[in-house]
């Protein structure tokens, strides 16, 4: 997820979806973990959240 992220910019939960092969529950939880890590940062709320690499 991570070099996609670093390749197109930004995720959403559906890309991560398509990319792991997760439900949207288990997507939520990967991106949760990167988040608290300090990996990644969380730009908006609910279906129009986009997640980016923490500058």
């Amino acid at each position: 997820m991570l070099y996609y992220i670093d390749k197109h910019g930004s995720i959403k939960r559906a890309d991560v979806m398509d990319l792991c092969h997760v439900t949207q529950d288990q997507a939520y939880k990967l991106l949760l973990r990167l988040k608290k890590r300090g990996e990644i940062v969380q730009i908006g709320d609910r279906k129009g959240a986009v997640y980016e690499r923490k500058r």
